[in-house]
């Protein structure tokens, strides 16, 4: 399988925006008192192309935007970090540590190197991979029925990506992806320290722009089960996710 070079495909990229929805439904099993967690976001980020060689490209990822609700513990709570006022509320403390604060992010072999710490689970649940903006193939060679595979490695977890080009039409190349997901991660909540480990499956839908090789488009679902630890107790949990993604190319 011959890959095109991260190079070819961004050379004519500046910068682009992405709209990303996400809906998330979390269940903690705790006995005779199950524990409920459901939110949904908007987040708008800019991302300017930096630097682009053979198989590695760095990028600068600005988050513009988040807005949505979050529904735990009996409580509904609904943050915009277009409400200036609202961001000095200790509860929406998060918000003000990620919007416009430019991140820089790498891409190799067309996946991101993703960063081993964690402070925010409910925003760090799903990590965007910068690298599937772009399909690492020419034109040329697309064709309905093609597929491929690959896998990425982060701190103590693994995904494997399985892909298959569904269908070429009107410049478009609409690709399945289905990634079996193995997820451990430690983060900090409320100043202390929690360990997940986590499995499941992801599928995903992306739709590209065939001339320019560049994402359009992507849905995806999401299903996860596992362990949340504390270090005093162990609780079963199951993830539900599902989330899209629209991208604007200037």
């Amino acid at each position: 399988m011959h890959f095109n070079s991260i190079a070819q495909n961004v050379s004519s990229v500046t910068d682009f925006k992405v709209i990303h929805t996400l809906n998330n439904n979390t269940t903690f099993h705790i006995p005779n008192q199950p524990l409920f967690f459901q939110s949904n976001k908007t987040t708008n980020t800019q991302f300017s192309i930096l630097h682009s060689a053979d198989e590695y490209f760095q990028l600068s990822a600005t988050i513009l935007s988040v807005k949505g609700k979050l529904f735990a513990f009996g409580q509904e709570q609904i943050f915009n970090s277009d409400d200036t006022a609202g961001l000095n509320s200790t509860e929406l403390a998060w918000l003000k540590e990620i919007v416009n604060k430019p991140k820089t992010v790498e891409v190799k072999q067309f996946h991101a190197v993703q960063s081993p710490s964690k402070s925010n689970p409910f925003f760090d649940i799903e990590l965007e991979d910068a690298g599937k903006y772009f399909l690492p193939f020419a034109s040329s060679i697309v064709k309905a029925g093609l597929s491929w595979s690959d896998s990425t490695f982060s701190d103590s977890s693994k995904f494997i990506h399985q892909y298959l080009i569904l269908k070429v039409q009107d410049n478009r190349a609409t690709v399945s992806v289905l990634s079996d997901l193995i997820i451990q991660t430690s983060f900090t909540q409320s100043g202390q320290m929690i360990q997940q480990n986590l499995k499941g499956i992801a599928r995903a839908e992306r739709i590209y722009d065939l001339n320019a090789s560049k994402l359009l488009s992507e849905s995806v679902s999401t299903k996860l089960s596992g362990s949340s630890n504390n270090g005093t107790d162990i609780i079963p949990l199951t993830i539900e996710l599902k989330s899209t993604s629209i991208v604007s190319w200037k």
